[in-house]
């Protein structure tokens, strides 16, 4: 049995994998002449894919051939329309593009910039505590280190924003929140 084709552009892509969906734009028929296309535009890199007809409705079919040479990252993603002349925004979005894990190896490192900052917040403060020394000066070269106290706050922030994004992955697991809701009966 064939898997059914989404009828709306994904929030997420996986590089490396094949990508389908159909458009129905009744304003905008494919049999009328309409052609659909897609600009992707990130740090990434750009994309861009263009519909085929599939009777009046846009058929959008990338080959995981294609798909594999997609940079992972966040796109701004805009979607229009056009036939001669004329042309037409129909979709705006940002859609996230995915690492191929297959091909990432034994190199992928999968933690957010958050949480690598963190680690290296924490290696320091862990490879500082058998040091006093904050400032010194060798062969006339000065070096000063950051202050243990700004470190540490520097880290409580980071906590504080990798927490949030844990919360976030929880939610979108459906696992629910680590919060406790409170209430009083009178």
């Amino acid at each position: 049995m064939a898997a059914t084709v989404p009828t709306k552009e994904p929030l997420t892509i996986r590089a490396g994998d094949t990508i389908e969906w159909t458009k129905s734009i009744d304003d905008y028929k494919a049999s009328d002449g309409w052609t659909l296309s897609y600009s992707f535009r990130g740090t990434g890199g750009t994309i861009d894919i263009t519909s085929s007809a599939d009777g009046d409705d846009h058929a959008i079919s990338v080959a995981a051939a294609t798909s594999t040479a997609y940079t992972a990252g966040f796109y701004d993603v805009l979607g229009y329309v056009d036939k001669g002349s004329d042309r037409y925004t129909v979709f705006t979005s940002r859609i996230e593009v995915l690492v191929d894990l297959e091909a990432a190896g034994s190199s992928y490192d999968g933690r957010s910039h958050v949480k690598k900052v963190l680690d290296a917040i924490e290696a320091v403060l862990e490879n500082r505590a058998t040091k006093e020394i904050e400032e010194s000066t060798i062969e006339g070269v000065m070096i000063k280190r950051i202050p243990h106290a700004e470190l540490i706050t520097m880290r409580s922030k980071y906590m504080n924003w990798y927490q949030q994004e844990q919360a976030a992955e929880r939610i979108r697991l459906n696992l629910g929140t680590t919060n406790s809701i409170l209430t009083r009966f009178q």
